[in-house]
């Protein structure tokens, strides 16, 4: 498999619903590597106009995720541990990177580094993930 091919079927997470409405978009993957975006939106702000910190989260939880098809695995979340360091007002994007730190025989853990478009270190992450099924199309290797 060639990674635009990996890179066609890992957009599928774009058609979720929820996806869709926070503007979540895959930039970029790799095997065991990913980067997505997020544009900051009215929508998604606290009372303050900075993007909410389940914003964020939710970026680190997917990034967390989608990583984990990046090397075959179908999964849901056991935990989310984030460290927010600082934050973007509407108008901004910011972007997630996610990588497979390590992979058993049921769960995968990975760091996620959330930034804005300025560079600026948004959050850290970790996200723990329980694999609940294999991505038949996708090799654990690419």
């Amino acid at each position: 498999m060639n990674k635009e091919e990996c890179l066609h079927l890992l957009k599928k997470f774009e058609g979720s619903t929820f996806i869709k409405y926070c503007g979540l978009k895959l930039e970029d993957a790799d095997c065991g590597w990913v980067k997505a975006s997020m544009p900051v939106k009215k929508e998604i702000t606290n009372p303050f106009g900075f993007i909410h910190g389940g914003a964020l989260e939710t970026l680190i939880d997917s990034a967390g995720g989608i990583v984990c098809w990046t090397v075959g695995c179908k999964v849901c979340t056991l935990n989310l541990s984030t460290a927010f360091m600082s934050n973007v007002k509407v108008g901004h994007t910011v972007f997630a990177e996610a990588t497979v730190v390590r992979k058993t025989d049921h769960i995968i853990f990975t760091e996620v580094k959330v930034y804005s478009d300025e560079g600026d270190i948004l959050a850290k992450g970790s996200a723990t993930m329980y694999i609940v099924g294999v991505y038949e199309e996708i090799p654990p290797q690419w």
